[in-house]
Order: structure tokens, then sequence, then C-alpha cells
């Protein structure tokens, strides 16, 4: 065995991408360019002819071939029934989903995108675009309930335990820099109580199934009146309210958050009903987002994001917690 053999493959997303492209027609080949590193690799790929494409490099081990099939498959179930959804690219084999392994180098899942065209929001969105987010939402979860999936479809589940749980895939809150004793017991009974709401709400079929599940600002694209929903790496069922809490993922204490709410509902009802449980399970669901937004700052504290969010960040998530605890969230909401 020569000493190259023996040497461990590195992790190396650049030259995956750059490996990719002879997987895709001539049409599809250009140069990538890395757009975002989170649980994935995000690469823009501009072609000779001024078009691009996006390339999905997956992290090893988060999802496996069959649930990025199972993505897939939504996806395409999604635009047949007149939803908005990422288009996928077929390589040379007629295949959405390919392994690379480049020679030294630690194979990933890749699937390649068309670009979707749009201006990501920030937190000075316009509150009335929240009501046609709930539309959009609200459509995914009618199309959700009646379709019937296919077999050997499979997906994560996103629940209490595999969200803020110590075996949770983001990581554990008790690792987020900056807590001091009184923090994690604050953090630790919202928790708990959060765990016995939503026991009591239950996982009945009208109130928990496949949803996007990260809905959030970063994963929408604003093009005029158009609304478009990218990044359904992390679908997988859960409490459908979950698409809500999502949604004001990072700005849970913003002073427009009640208003983003209330427009979010609004827009949603005008095409299916929000039952009064539904309303009050609200702050125990945006609550334990916020949470386990926190474990996953702490695994990727290194990432561009988190060190976006400010040294204050996990000091004002605790003090959510502490206004879900006390009701003062459930009262700031309305519900």
């Amino acid at each position: 065995m020569t000493d190259a053999a023996r040497m461990p493959a590195i992790d190396d997303p650049d030259a995956i991408a750059g490996a990719a492209m002879s997987l895709y027609p001539e049409s599809c080949r250009g140069t990538p360019r890395l757009l975002c590193l989170s649980e994935n690799a995000t690469y823009r790929v501009d072609l000779p002819d001024g078009g691009r494409r996006v390339l999905r490099v997956h992290r090893p081990g988060y999802h496996d071939a069959d649930e990025i099939r199972s993505e897939l498959a939504w996806l395409d179930s999604l635009r047949r029934d007149g939803i908005r959804a990422p288009v996928p690219v077929r390589g040379l084999d007629g295949e959405w989903l390919h392994h690379v392994a480049p020679p030294g180098v630690a194979g990933r899942h890749v699937v390649m995108f068309h670009w979707i065209a749009g201006t990501q929001p920030t937190a000075d969105i316009d509150p009335a675009s929240f009501a046609r987010l709930g539309r959009i939402t609200a459509r995914l979860h009618r199309h959700s309930r009646q379709w019937s999936r296919p077999p050997g479809f499979r997906r994560r589940s996103w629940t209490h335990a595999t969200m803020v749980g110590p075996d949770a895939p983001w990581g554990r809150w008790q690792e987020a820099r900056g807590l001091d004793r009184t923090s994690h017991d604050v953090i630790a009974r919202a928790v708990e109580r959060i765990g016995g709401e939503l026991a009591d709400y239950g996982q009945g079929a009208e109130r928990f199934g496949l949803i996007h599940a990260d809905l959030r600002l970063a994963n929408l694209l604003i093009e005029g009146e158009a609304t478009h929903i990218i990044d359904f790496d992390d679908c997988g069922f859960s409490w459908f309210m979950q698409d809500l809490a999502a949604a004001i993922s990072f700005f849970e204490d913003h002073p427009h958050m009640p208003r983003w709410i209330g427009h979010w509902i609004d827009g949603y009802e005008g095409i299916a009903r929000v039952g009064q449980a539904d309303l009050s399970i609200l702050p125990a669901l945006i609550t334990q987002r916020r949470i386990q937004l926190m474990a996953w700052g702490a695994s990727h504290a290194e990432t561009a994001q988190v060190r976006s969010l400010g040294p204050c960040w996990n000091a004002r998530s605790v003090a959510l917690c502490r206004d879900y605890l006390a009701g003062r969230l459930a009262r700031a909401i309305g519900r």
C-alpha cells in the first residue's frame, strides 16, 4: 500500500463542486463560487452564456440518499400542484442526485438547481409580506395533508427531542457561549415547560405533518410581488405551526415580531384554518425554535452568520425564555 493510499480522504467541498460539473450537460457547466456555508456548502455556478445555476454540496452524514430523494420528490409534487418550488437539474444520467468523490477527497452528495431570481429579505421587510408568506405556507400545508407520499419516502421528524434534546442534530444549547448557571436554569425550565405543552398539544394529523421546517428570511427570495421559497433541505415532519416559528428565526425579539405573526396568520387563514389551540402553542414553538438556534450557533460558532448575530444574542435568547415563562411573550403576540 502506498503512502497516498494510507492518507485519509480530506473534506474539500470546493473540489466536490468542481468535479461535479462533468456530471451535467455542457449548458449547465460553469465556475462554482461559494454562496454560503451552513449545514451544506451552496455554490453559485456561473455559466458561459451568462446564466446561473445553484449547486448544493451536502454535508456528510446529515441526510442520506433516500432522504434527499424524498425531498426532491416533494418538490416535484409541489410544482405539479402549481406551487413554486426549486427545480433540480438532471445530470447526463437522467438523475437529480449524485455522489461525487474525487481522488483523495471524502465523497458528498450533490444536487444542482435552476437559479431563482430575487432578493433575500432582511428584518426591514414590509410586515405585510408576511401575509403573502402565510398564504404560501398554507398552500404547502394543504398539499402536505393531501399528498400520497411515494413508497420509501423518508424525512427526519422535528420533535421536541430532535430540536432541543441532548442528541439534537443541530447540537446542544447547553454549549452556547456566555451562559452562566442562572441562564442555564432559565433555559432548562423553559425546555421542560415547552415539552409539557407540546405533549398536551399532540401530534394529530391536523396539527403535525410534512413541513418546510426552515422557513426563515434567509430561505426566501422576493421578486416584485412574488415570494419564492428555497432550500427544502430541512423539510420533515413536525407541527404545522412550526413553519411560523421558523419564519421569524433569529428575530424572535424584534419589535415588529407581533405584527409579522399577525400578518402571517391573516394570510394563512385565507386558505386554511388556524384553531385556538394552534394560536396558544405559538409561544412555546417560538421559544423552542430560539433555543434550537442557540444550539445551532454553538455548533457553527465560526460561521459568518453566527458571528453576525453579535455578542448579546444569546443573552437576549435567555430574556426571551424568561418572557415565555412569565407569559409576557404570549401577551406580546396576543395569543
